[in-house]
């Protein structure tokens, strides 16, 4: 802004946009508070629509990497706090930006200031009937009061994004009053807004025949969570206007109160923790079991302008836990369940964590280690389950399903819509735990239960070790659903048909020498996140992998993907990688592999096993290396198949 308006001066604001790639659908949402009035004359902006207290203004163009410049003007027609806001969104799911700037409109020339200070607002009085779940909750007619009371009825309401107009549930009120008017205000009753409709009627015993004064205060801050700003010192609140000479005996409605939009998101983000607090199946009033009283606070930081996020700050090395989120991160009430899911873990894990193995950035559809996967796969899990949708939506509206099970395209780019799989992928591992509360446990109540009770570094170690201990189903067919997801848990006994193919077990059913089996992050596996890293020593070394199986009668093939990455040179064969099958005393070499072979991706490979049809033999590989200069030999996706 080339200056801070004071009521009834105007400002040129400039939008500069840049942009790495070219966008051909971009498109420009400019957001104000109804305390300015836009002016879109010589630009491509649509005239301002009302979305809840503000106005927004759009524009659509084509983007290239030479950026773009916006140039409008505003005028201030009230003074008080306001914010301007530039979101901008592209065809492509992973194009968006958001930048705001905040200040005071000053009531003369001269005194408005840049920021927004302070945490209070004061109530902005309007008429709509908000929506809970997409059912509209009047305010309703109170019951009277009670001979010698005074109830003050109303509902508390705020919008989202979209300008709908939500009820503000389970936020605590209090009653103000001044019994003379050389009284010092002070407070006469508290209470919550409804859990079900944000209504509220907060009663207490007049000490007068009739109040002076009586106004109502709003705070986000409960005894078990609170949104501050971003000092965390204050949480934010409301006040009404105060209604004077209030006789007893009567409950005066203060109507439908909203926040000012300035101050909007925080709320919503309050609103939000409703979700997670309604599942959190502790069986007591604290989030976990682990309390019963005294509970430990879930505290979300934010301010208007943020830009400290977001993340969950789990206290280490300074002793506080807290979300961080920035500006428009509550648009996105999963955002704001999946922050609140961390703090949630360490709540369950009462401040234990896995050491961190996540990659800076990391991704809900590309691999990522183990414990990354599970705790960001956790948070999504919450995320889908709680919000019902089995989604993920980022502040700007983009998305990703979390509970597509289609496998990895390699011929394709990793994308949202192509994840990575197995175990280390957060999104699978988030959509195998929705699936798995849906239809085998029930609902998350025992998995919380299971938590508390035992830790996890990985998704792996939760399902196979810790699940168990609760009692939680890890038979056939659960192992299956969690297979749809792309994670291979499935087991088998020797003697069977061949098991745990893809290693996604680790070395379930196989015997192995020289730890040959492991989710190594040096190459990536075919699919999932394990596979057989055979040779790469570099010394005279000979390693083994093998498994008992019954070859199913008729036609049958061994199928396996193998990639060799070599330091030799040239043709001459140094290292090799046989590949057999051992029945009783005779064994039969299928195939010899070596550095000769050597090349940069997996290749599918095939043998012919009818020669041993409906018998039971073990399937052998064998690697022996020289003296010098390493070759690996990387085996994934195993499969005999019968024609």
């Amino acid at each position: 802004m080339d200056r801070l308006p004071a009521v009834g001066e105007s400002a040129t604001v400039r939008i500069s946009i840049s942009s790495q790639v070219r966008v051909d659908g971009a498109k420009l949402a400019v957001r104000l508070p109804r305390g300015l009035r836009l002016d879109t004359g010589g630009t491509a902006l649509s005239a301002a629509r009302q979305v809840g207290l503000d106005q927004v203004a759009e524009e659509s163009f084509a983007l290239s990497t030479r950026g773009r410049t916006v140039t409008l003007r505003v005028t201030a027609l009230t003074a008080g706090a306001a914010q301007i806001q530039a979101d901008v969104t592209g065809t492509e799911r992973e194009h968006a930006a958001h930048a705001s700037t905040e200040f005071v409109v000053g009531d003369r020339p001269g005194t408005s200031r840049a920021g927004i200070a302070g945490t209070d607002s004061q109530a902005e009085s309007i008429s709509v009937t908000p929506t809970v779940s997409g059912t509209a909750v009047s305010l309703g007619k109170p019951a009277a009061a009670a001979a010698g009371q005074i109830c003050a009825t109303g509902q508390f309401t705020f919008t989202d994004k979209n300008g709908t107009w939500l009820a503000g549930r389970n936020i605590p009120v209090t009653v103000l009053g001044k019994a003379t008017s050389n009284a010092q205000n002070q407070t006469y009753a508290t209470g919550l807004t409804g859990a079900a409709d944000g209504r509220y009627n907060v009663c207490f015993t007049s000490p007068v025949t009739t109040m002076y004064s009586v106004s109502v205060r709003f705070t986000s801050e409960t005894s078990v969570w609170k949104v501050t700003n971003n000092q965390g010192a204050a949480p934010y609140t409301v006040t009404t206007a105060a209604k004077l000479n209030v006789p007893s005996g009567t409950n005066p409605s203060f109507g439908t109160t909203s926040p000012a939009s300035t101050h909007m998101r925080g709320w919503h983000a309050f609103d939000t923790l409703n979700l997670l607090w309604a599942a959190r199946a502790s069986g007591t009033n604290c989030w976990t079991a682990r309390e019963t009283s005294n509970c430990t606070l879930m505290i979300i930081h934010w301010q208007p302008g943020s830009t400290d996020g977001t993340y969950f700050d789990n206290g280490v090395p300074y002793g506080r836990r807290y979300v961080a989120l920035m500006d428009a991160d509550p648009d996105s009430e999963h955002l704001v369940l999946h922050e609140a899911g961390h703090a949630f873990m360490d709540l369950l894990y009462a401040g234990w964590w896995p050491a961190s193995d996540c990659p800076s950035p990391h991704y809900l559809h590309r691999r990522s280690g183990p414990s990354c996967a599970w705790t960001e796969g956790f948070a999504n899990a919450i995320t889908g389950y709680v919000k019902g949708d089995g989604m993920f939506y980022w502040p700007s509206g983009e998305s990703m399903d979390l509970m597509q099970t289609n496998w990895f395209n390699p011929s394709q780019p990793v994308s949202r819509t192509n994840p990575e799989d197995g175990d280390t992928v957060e999104a699978r591992v988030a959509g195998s735990m929705i699936d798995l509360w849906r239809q085998v446990d029930g609902g998350p109540a025992r998995t919380f239960d299971n938590m508390r009770l035992n830790r996890s570094s990985s998704f792996r170690e939760w399902f196979n070790d810790d699940r168990p201990l609760a009692g939680l189903d890890v038979s056939a067919s659960t192992r299956n659903l969690v297979y749809t997801h792309t994670i291979d848990y499935r087991t088998g006994t020797p003697g069977s048909s061949l098991t745990n193919g893809g290693f996604e077990s680790g070395t379930a059913n196989w015997t192995i020498t020289g730890g040959v089996v492991g989710n190594w992050t040096n190459y990536p596996a075919q699919q999932g996140s394990w596979y057989a890293w055979m040779g790469g020593n570099g010394v005279t070394n000979t390693d083994t992998l093998s498994q008992q199986f019954t070859v199913p009668s008729g036609t049958s093939t061994l199928n396996y993907y193998l990639r060799i990455v070599t330091r030799e040179n040239g043709p001459t064969v140094y290292d090799t990688l046989k590949v057999q099958i051992v029945d009783g005393s005779t064994t039969t070499t299928l195939a010899t592999w070596s550095n000769a072979n050597a090349g940069s991706s997996y290749v599918s490979r095939t043998a012919n096993l009818s020669q041993w049809s409906g018998r039971t033999v073990t399937l052998k590989f064998v690697s022996v290396e020289d003296g010098s200069l390493q070759t690996d030999f990387l085996l994934d996706t195993l499969a005999v198949t019968a024609s």
